[in-house]
């Protein structure tokens, strides 16, 4: 088993459809469900004429990292990170393609995978070094890895943001796990602080039934839970996340 330093928890936010504080978050993880709604978040710290543009998928991951920007220097690494990216604006521009229509410059601009990151550390006039990864269904623990690494290398601090959505239409025979539309926002630290919950992340090989649920949605409900310990299949690999009993 390989396991990874200890980090320490200073700040987590979540967001769902209709789940957004933290006791509505543990009141769900003791019966996590799948959330079929519509509703989409407020992000009211995003500039009005900016927040117009975005999807649901964008709105998500600004609305867990804006509450998180205060606890930020403008030199503090940023991770967002995301299995499917924005599918809506994408297939939209895919059917525009295929109908020979041009595509909208703002569309495609909102497209990529790093639009979201790119809009927050303009916003919030970060200068770190920034990176918006997918790994498949393993995406939110390499996240947490790279997140790890930089901690590492001797930054004090790292945020690390996760969004995502279930596929949907022309998607959906594709969808192999469980998800919800979520995210959740981490603030990382290297050393001790108050109030922060140590954790570790260790990884082993897999050769067993993969977990039917997306990683989010699993880490989530274990957070949430305060439970001692995620193990979450996928692959050929099995991920471990633990609280560790000593505190900050």
């Amino acid at each position: 088993m390989r396991a990874s330093m200890v980090v320490w928890v200073s700040e987590a936010r979540a967001w769902a459809p209709g789940i957004e504080t933290p006791a509505a978050w543990s009141i769900w993880s003791d019966n996590p469900q799948a959330v079929t709604s519509s509703e989409r978040p407020a992000a009211a710290q995003v500039p009005a004429m900016t927040r117009r543009r975005l999807t649901r998928w964008g709105r998500q991951a600004l609305e867990v990292a804006g509450p998180c920007a205060t606890r930020l220097n403008v030199d503090t690494p940023v991770i967002f990170s995301s299995r499917h990216g924005d599918t809506q604006r994408t297939l939209g521009l895919l059917e525009a393609l295929a109908a020979g229509d041009p595509l909208s410059p703002n569309a495609f601009s909102l497209s990529v995978h790093n639009s979201a990151l790119g809009l927050f550390t303009i916003l919030h006039k970060l200068q770190a070094p920034s990176l918006a990864l997918a790994a498949g269904r393993e995406t939110l623990a390499h996240a947490w890895v790279e997140a790890v690494t930089h901690l590492a290398a001797g930054a004090p601090r790292v945020l690390l943001v996760h969004t995502d959505e279930p596929l949907a239409g022309t998607y959906e025979p594709f969808i192999d796990e469980l998800d919800i539309p979520a995210s959740i926002a981490l603030v990382l630290e290297r050393k001790p602080t108050a109030g922060a919950v140590p954790v570790s992340l260790s990884c082993e090989s897999f050769t067993g039934v993969p977990d039917n649920r997306s990683l989010l949605l699993a880490f989530l409900a274990w957070w949430f839970s305060f439970e001692p310990k995620l193990h979450y299949g996928a692959g050929d690999k099995r991920w471990c996340w633990e609280r560790l009993d000593h505190v900050a």
